[in-house]
């Protein structure tokens, strides 16, 4: 009875090891990384082994538990992609952030649309926005000069801005849009693409220009 009872607490005694030692790994990352680090090398080999990145060290993100490399661009850091793993389950974000260069055209933006504001800080042209195109929409030539930072005398992006007016005359409206040209243009700032929202008390009339779009 001694031998059966010391028996069974034996056994109780592993399994309780042996699911102590998982959870363990899954809660303590220094325990889980090597295992996580594997598994993320594997993604990366199956998916982008053909690649010409540099890669971060593997990054344990405490707030959500997960583990994370980046990728970059060997030229240009800004364009990068990240492969994350979390709960046993890994995703990545090159499409997004490699292909179509979000982080890069969100940095690209803010810049240009900075020096509009300081600009035009002043005047009655407001609400002013950029946008850029997604990477992967440019040629390699253009993907160069926004990486490289050559953004602001291009017609890369498209800007849009809204304007108080007295009235709706075409002629009136068209010196409006020349002024604003005109003013950016003196500063480094050039676009044929833009879209302004002229507002008559209420009545709006909206006017485009460029290729930005097609």
């Amino acid at each position: 009875m001694n031998s059966l009872m010391i028996g069974q607490a034996l056994l109780w005694g592993l399994i309780i090891i042996f699911f102590g030692i998982i959870v363990v790994r899954e809660k303590v990352p220094s325990l889980k990384s090597k295992t996580v680090e594997e598994d993320i090398n594997a993604y990366y080999e199956e998916k982008y082994k053909d690649l010409d990145v540099l890669s971060s060290d593997l990054e344990y993100n405490k707030d959500d538990n997960s583990y994370s490399i980046t990728y970059y661009n060997k030229d240009y850091r800004e364009l990068n992609f990240t492969i994350t793993s979390l709960n046993n389950k890994i995703t990545d974000n090159y499409k997004e952030n490699y292909i179509k260069g979000k982080e890069v055209l969100e940095k690209a933006s803010k810049e240009v649309l900075d020096k509009y504001e300081e600009i035009f800080k002043n005047t009655n042209f407001q609400n002013i926005k950029i946008e850029f195109k997604d990477l992967d929409k440019y040629s390699d030539a253009e993907v160069i000069d926004i990486l490289e930072g050559n953004i602001y005398n291009t017609g890369y992006y498209s800007v849009s801005y809204y304007v108080k007016v007295d009235s709706l005359d075409d002629v009136y409206l068209n010196n409006l849009i020349n002024s604003f040209n005109s003013i950016a243009a003196s500063n480094g700032l050039n676009t044929n693409n833009y879209s302004v929202t002229f507002d008559n008390n209420g009545i709006i009339k909206l006017v485009e220009g460029g290729d930005f779009n097609e």
